[in-house]
């Protein structure tokens, strides 16, 4: 497959290239009609997972606020390890739907409960409103795990894409007492560098999937109005040090603009002796562990189902 703007051709996954001209693009610069779309292609798109008891349930926020969130869990009796699962879209789309059949095949395969929260979104509320939102519901995860019937002391982050850059920011807080200790942090597709400077992100400037311009723009509303200072709670790239961040597992896809920043990250985890798990996928693009109806889409559900569980180990 070729694509515009390159000067070699990406050698995509046959199913992936059969199936590129269908992807969705969704317009930034339109985020209500982006909204609109989003939640037609997710709800065009649901599947019920057998097995797997959902129920949601209305939290507070630090300030007193309510914060929906959705609770996944096997239908079996015991107290389960548990992560925290927090959705991509580019801080500006989704919500409890938008990875509703990923939480469900997590808690089933990996026999653990899953939570996803219902973050607030940029621009209207900018960074860092998700990052609170989600420590609020780690920390609600850890003081109610006798009600809920999760294990504390195994408690995991996880999240795709925009997710991915808010359960980096998480985890590193978690080696505080500004959120809970975790045993695992598992990024999928992660974004993590709001500067936006790699090799492979000037280099897949029109890839299907995601693309410079998205990723640009992306980090204008997350933080173009935002008044807090822009540091690893933003961007864990930014952090200086991550020694004593959890382990970790990192998903990659070859075709992705945010490519070297995992493999940066990844890198910057290993020298401050934390264990990472990584994997990049050969001829993949953003995104493309979401169409489980390819076989790589499969393999890369249960690879993060294998590590997961890995993670939850007794």
């Amino acid at each position: 497959m070729t694509v515009d703007g390159l000067s070699s051709p990406l050698y995509l996954d046959p199913e992936l290239a059969a199936i590129s001209v269908m992807i969705p693009s969704f317009d930034f610069t339109d985020v209500a009609g982006s909204r609109r779309f989003e939640q037609e292609l997710v709800s065009q798109g649901r599947r019920t997972v057998e097995g797997v008891l959902t129920e949601d349930i209305m939290i507070a926020r630090r300030d007193g606020s309510a914060l929906a969130v959705r609770v996944y869990r096997p239908e079996l009796v015991e107290t389960l390890p548990a992560i925290l699962y927090i959705h991509g879209g580019g801080f500006v789309l989704g919500g409890l739907d938008t990875e509703d059949d990923r939480c469900a095949y997590y808690a089933r395969d990996a026999h653990c409960a899953v939570v996803s929260v219902d973050y607030r979104l940029a621009p209207e509320h900018p960074y860092p409103a998700a990052f609170h939102d989600c420590v609020d519901a780690l920390w609600w995860m850890h003081d109610e795990a006798d009600a809920l019937g999760f294990d504390n002391r195994r408690l995991s982050i996880g999240g795709n894409s925009a997710g991915g850059a808010i359960a980096a920011s998480v985890a590193l807080a978690s080696r505080t007492d500004e959120a809970p200790p975790l045993v695992h942090q598992l990024l999928v597709n992660p974004v993590l560098d709001c500067r936006s400077e790699t090799a492979s992100m000037q280099r897949f400037r029109t890839t299907p999937g995601w693309n410079l311009a998205q990723n640009q723009l992306m980090w204008e509303l997350y933080l173009g109005g935002s008044t807090a200072p822009v540091d690893h709670r933003a961007a864990a790239a930014l952090a200086d040090d991550v020694t004593g961040a959890p382990p970790t597992s990192i998903w990659i896809a070859e075709y992705d603009p945010l490519r070297d920043e995992g493999h940066a990250y990844a890198q910057k985890l290993m020298a401050a002796n934390v264990p990472v798990g990584m994997m990049q996928y050969p001829g993949t693009i953003h995104g493309f562990d979401g169409y489980r109806m390819t076989g790589l889409g499969r393999r890369a559900l249960d690879d993060q189902i294998t590590a997961l569980r890995w993670a939850f180990r007794t």
